[in-house]
């Protein structure tokens, strides 16, 4: 029965990942290509965008999103280290992190203030 059991969360796990996941990419200049990548289960909803540099680091705002559009977060890299401010939006509250060569140097929560 153990058997069976592990078979069928094995195949479970196989079926949910194997699903490709939609990408564009978009040549801006010759040093930027701006990638687009969309829900695995929904080719419209994009699920984070941003930028890689001539030697396919991340560089420069990437932004994630929810499956209804709204952003969960604003990231920034340098030449693919985290570098500067980054933001992640929860339901009632903001928090805002500070990178400078991928080490940390501030974090900071706030709340989320609705008018």
């Amino acid at each position: 029965m153990k058997t069976i059991l592990k078979v069928v969360i094995l195949l479970f796990c196989v079926t949910a990942f194997s699903q490709e996941q939609k990408v564009e990419y978009k040549k801006i200049n010759e040093n930027l290509v701006k990638a687009t990548y969309y829900f695995a289960d929904n080719t419209e909803a994009v699920e984070r965008e941003g930028f890689f540099d001539a030697d396919g680091k991340l560089n420069g705002i990437w932004i994630s999103y929810d499956t209804m559009g709204n952003k969960t977060s604003i990231a920034n890299y340098v030449s693919g280290k985290k570098d500067g401010v980054w933001t992640y939006f929860k339901k009632d509250k903001i928090n805002v992190v500070t990178y400078n060569e991928n080490k940390i140097i501030k974090v900071e929560e706030k709340d989320l203030v609705v008018n």
